[in-house]
């Protein structure tokens, strides 16, 4: 495997919780000069905190709110001048919300979400490529629900296939200009808050398969970046709603029979 990461100035998003903050002590153990952003300041500081005291380098903290537009940009400018360049970004930054389409339309909270989970990691590829040419890596963070239809999470999942059609067609615009693509597709992660918790069950949640943890998850990106990988599913039982249509539509009609698809204004 290649040494992709040590000494490289990385931005990641997202990196106050769940995988992003896994992954931020993951690259910095691995001698990666970071920029780290996310909402929280306060939880930002703690990753900082923590990684200083492993021995790594202590990341750039950088308070950012993507849902918000036009903070992608801002946060393009301020990583730069953090680290002088950017060679790795990692568009890990991700917003969920349990909400009916009949309900919720294109409210504010939808925006917000696909401003978060979609328009900022594309601003942020445009506006940091310059830096990224002849050499550089984009990582963007889908997952494994851009293939399974379920209620009330149609927005999360319309905004991440969104963003995983836009990474293949990125890789194909970028060939030539020495800028890798690496799409990282999550299955079930335990992090703080899972959509699927959320939903309305009737007589509580179906049983899944275990969540993976976020460190294993970090574990696997990183090695997918030292392999110059082009996507890494993890774990590798989530392949089969991607790979397999009907398998995704079964898991969205056994979803179907045990949610109260009429509680409608679950909050996110």
């Amino acid at each position: 495997m290649t040494d992709r990461v040590s000494g490289v100035p990385i931005l990641l998003t997202g990196a106050s919780s769940g995988i992003g903050r896994a992954l931020a002590l993951a690259l910095a153990e691995r001698g990666g000069r970071l920029a780290i952003a996310a909402r929280r300041r306060t939880a930002l500081d703690e990753v900082a905190d923590q990684v200083e005291s492993a021995g790594g380098i202590r990341p750039h903290v950088i308070e950012a709110d993507l849902s918000r537009p036009g903070a992608a940009a801002a946060l393009a400018g301020e990583a730069t001048a953090a680290l002088g360049t950017v060679r790795m970004l990692v568009n890990n930054a991700g917003a969920g919300m349990v909400a009916a389409q009949a309900a919720t339309g294109d409210d504010d909270r939808a925006r917000a979400l696909f401003e978060t989970n979609l328009w900022s990691p594309l601003a942020l590829t445009r506006h940091l490529l310059p830096s990224l040419s002849g050499g550089g890596l984009v990582v963007n963070v889908t997952s494994t629900l851009q293939a399974v239809p379920i209620p009330l999470l149609g927005y999360y999942g319309a905004s991440k296939a969104a963003l995983a059609h836009l990474t293949r067609t990125l890789r194909h615009e970028l060939a030539g200009t020495g800028v890798s693509v690496l799409e990282i597709v999550p299955g079930a992660t335990d992090t703080a808050a899972r959509d699927l918790d959320l939903l309305p069950w009737r007589n509580g949640p179906m049983r899944t398969p275990p969540p993976v943890s976020p460190k294993s998850a970090a574990k696997a990106i990183v090695t997918a970046i030292e392999r110059n990988a082009r996507r890494r599913v993890y774990p590798a039982t989530s392949l089969l709603p991607l790979e397999i249509p009907a398998f995704g539509r079964l898991i969205a009609r056994l979803v179907t029979r045990r949610v109260d698809r009429l509680a409608s204004e679950q909050a996110p």
